[in-house]
């Protein structure tokens, strides 16, 4: 998991976008989940967003824009870091990445010119992380 000062390194504006584009990326298998929803809330919540800022975002649920140009008001480095964990994160809260989800944090990658084998190994090690973090609960739970 990346900690990050969000409040630091990303402006407010920024904090919607990403929240926004996040909401897109859970959208994109065109069946938005419990678990896709939470997380999102989560977001919002640890970015402390005013309500009518999540209001926005979440009718990114019921009418996504689209993803690129909603990403493309991340301008700050680290916030583009940010925004590609937490669009990953995303993709796998419902425990599987699909086509469309890989192709879309691809695209991202690519708005963000981020090298693209660093993107997918970058996606991997998310994954990874997310697998071993949920056999870690599991764990505890049978012990």
């Amino acid at each position: 998991m990346l900690d990050f000062p969000i409040g630091e390194l990303i402006t407010p504006e920024e904090q919607v976008a990403v929240a926004r584009a996040v909401a897109i990326m859970a959208s994109r298998d065109d069946q938005v989940s419990d678990s896709e929803r939470h997380f999102v809330e989560e977001l919002m919540g640890q970015m402390m967003l005013l309500p009518e800022e999540r209001d926005l975002v979440r009718k990114e649920f019921s009418a996504p824009s689209d993803l690129l140009r909603v990403a493309k008001a991340v301008r700050h480095r680290e916030a583009r870091i940010f925004l590609f964990y937490q669009a990953v994160c995303a993709a796998m809260a419902d425990n599987k990445l699909v086509d469309g989800e890989l192709d879309a944090l691809l695209e991202l990658a690519e708005a963000f010119e981020f090298d693209a084998d660093t993107a997918r190994r970058f996606i991997r090690w998310v994954q990874d992380s997310l697998e071993l973090r949920e056999r870690g609960q599991q764990i505890l739970v049978e012990m």
